[in-house]
């Protein structure tokens, strides 16, 4: 199966992901949960879920030189 998506919607896809990478890391790290094991989980599966991402991402930016650089996209800090 492959899905159809634009590419405003794949940049914002690219975006959202991250942001909640961001939120969830920091939401880790606060005192607001006892447990964290689930919330790890969850975590693990988003940056994975990214690390897919980003590959599928790059494999299109070859075809596509128009395409916004994922870099811009998504800045490591």
């Amino acid at each position: 199966m492959k899905l159809e998506i634009s590419e405003q919607y794949l940049l914002l896809m690219v975006s959202a992901l991250n942001d909640a990478i961001k939120f969830n890391e920091r939401f880790l790290h606060s005192e607001t949960i006892k447990d964290v094991s689930d919330y790890e989980e969850h975590l693990l599966c988003l940056e994975n879920f990214q690390a897919w991402l980003e590959d599928e991402y790059k494999k299109l930016e070859k075809s596509n030189p128009d395409m916004m650089k994922y870099e811009n996209i998504v800045r490591k800090i």
